[in-house]
């Protein structure tokens, strides 16, 4: 009988089964003398040739950063790397591309040693194919320190059928999904941050009809993009909030499309659409960056993202709009309500990427050694905040303050803090507190704004349902299902409001054709045992 959990998956956010989801920037520079002495290797360099173990590593386009050749790739190296004499090299994914890349990678065998995703529907892929590397006998013979902060709890989601195929990052940060309004465009047209759905319909009208920010043609009161990777994720919060309730059993099994009010959420979006409201454009953005170019450039009233994600990218889409569109501001809202009057949201579980080892690999063992090794509390430390006077210039209670922005400092000295520091996604000081102060630090000049956002990330916030074991299915369809989503997105939201019904009934009957069903089936069958 196989086990099964309620655990979030954690990329499949909002999407119907294959999802995938997100991390952080870069760096160049010096070296901390204290962090350099307690993290490196007691042991002196070891003789013979250098082994070399390959590090994926998320390559964010950061003007002037290099992702595999930095200030903190550099402090890896001499403090691993040459004790070990072991090099650490580094392969540079694009973050918008990382599961097409990932695949194509360990389909070759060319897999970097140590890879990771967030996608449970790569995973399971990677699982059935047996192409991934038993890691429990390394952890326990390399990795005490490892498994004692991770847990047996968190461990035991990078178990498949009893196999440690995957370890899983420690997520210190739950909260995912926040919008963002025009505080200017809103005292403009004489109104509130909307708190309802309707107050935020009303908005959106008074936005288009009144444009605000005499734009013209350009005035998008709502924009999204088309991430076939996480094809909701910008609709998200609109989305959840049209869902009627559902039984544990649907729950569990059913993608979204065919839950009970999610085809109400899409017609609310083709109404949207036809309107105005929704940027017209928003078809041809297959990796967001017009999106960023348009909220940056003040042509955007609203926005639904990570909670972080206006105030995070590099250098700040905020503080670029602030700098373009003088007078300019966006505030966090959280204006979709359900029939509960509740505002209903995802938010990601407790374990983060999966960091997983390809069966092709020959260094499963130096792997393990390096995943150990960034357990170090004074590895985590410099990997997430960097240098003090370099990165950041002071410290309130042992956390790092006052960071220094990307855009703001020598390429040399450009840091990622978050990419880097594999075996945890965000700030860990060891307390929630702590962590959450800490993590608001890293947003000079917008921490009550990160510590409001992070608040709406986690108002009537829930897990999406995870298996622990295989379904086949899933990883068998998921090439084609997430095709289809992309297709089922654009063409029901821009089509006529006469033509939404049959349009949307036809694509989500395909799509359950194409393998969806079968999904259904294989889950019920899996919970009935």
């Amino acid at each position: 009988m196989k086990k099964l959990s309620t655990r979030i998956a954690s990329l499949a956010l909002l999407t119907s089964m294959s999802i995938t989801l997100f991390a952080g920037c870069g760096s160049n520079g010096g070296t901390d003398a204290d962090s350099s002495k307690s993290a490196s290797s007691s042991n002196a360099a070891k003789s013979g040739p250098a082994v070399e173990l390959t590090v994926e590593v998320f390559d964010r386009a950061t003007p002037g950063y290099k992702a595999d050749d930095n200030f903190q790739t550099k402090w890896i190296q001499e403090n691993f790397g040459k004790p070990n004499n072991i090099n650490v090299k580094f392969v540079p994914v694009l973050r918008q591309q990382e599961v097409e890349k990932l695949n194509v990678l360990m389909a070759s065998n060319q897999a970097p040693d140590i890879s990771f995703t967030y996608n449970d529907g790569i995973i399971y892929n990677y699982v059935k194919s047996g192409g991934l590397t038993d890691l429990g006998d390394l952890l326990k013979k390399n990795a005490s320190n490892l498994t004692s902060y991770l847990g047996e709890t968190l461990l035991n989601y990078g178990k498949f059928d009893g196999k440690q195929l995957a370890v899983p990052a420690k997520r210190v940060i739950e909260g995912c999904f926040s919008a963002y309004i025009r505080k200017d465009w809103l005292d403009a047209v004489g109104m509130s941050v909307p708190t309802t759905t309707d107050e935020w319909y009303q908005v959106m009208k008074a936005f288009k009809e009144k444009d605000p920010g005499k734009l013209g043609d350009k005035n998008y009161p709502f924009s999204t993009f088309v991430d076939p990777n996480n094809i909701n994720w910008t609709t998200s919060m609109l989305l959840e909030s049209f869902k009627k309730p559902i039984s544990e059993e649907q729950r569990m099994t059913l993608p979204n499309w065919v839950i009970p009010g999610f085809k109400d959420g899409m017609k609310f979006l083709n109404k949207l659409y036809n309107e105005g409201i929704l940027n017209p454009q928003f078809a041809l953005d297959k990796d967001g960056k017009q999106y960023e170019k348009d909220v940056s450039q003040g042509r955007i009233g609203f926005m639904i993202h990570n909670y972080d994600y206006p105030i995070r990218v590099t250098p700040g889409l905020i503080t670029e709009l602030k700098k373009q569109v003088p007078g300019a501001d966006m505030v966090p809202c959280d204006p979709f309500t359900n029939s509960e009057g509740k505002h209903p949201k995802m938010k990601y579980n407790p374990n983060g990427l999966y960091i997983i080892v390809p069966k092709a690999s020959k260094h499963a063992e130096e792997a393990i050694k390096y995943l150990e090794w960034q357990s170090k509390p004074e590895v985590i430390k410099f990997l997430q905040n960097g240098i003090k006077g370099e990165q950041y210039t002071d410290e309130v209670d042992g956390i790092p303050a006052n960071f220094i922005q990307n855009d703001q400092l020598p390429d040399a000295k450009k840091a990622n803090y978050t990419d880097l520091s594999l075996i945890v996604n965000g700030k860990e000081f060891g307390d929630p507190t702590k962590n959450i102060q800490a993590a608001s630090f890293g947003y000079p000049g917008f921490e009550d704004t990160f510590k409001k956002a992070y608040d709406i990330s986690l108002t009537d916030a829930g897990y999406i349902p995870h298996f622990d074991t295989v379904i086949e299915s899933q990883a068998k369809y998921q090439k084609a299902l997430t095709d289809k989503e992309s297709e089922i997105f654009v063409k029901s939201i821009t089509c006529k409001p006469a033509d939404f019904d049959k349009t949307y009934d036809k694509l989500v009957d395909e799509y359950m054709k194409s393998g969806g069903q079968e999904i259904v089936d294989e889950k019920l069958a899996a919970l009935k045992k």
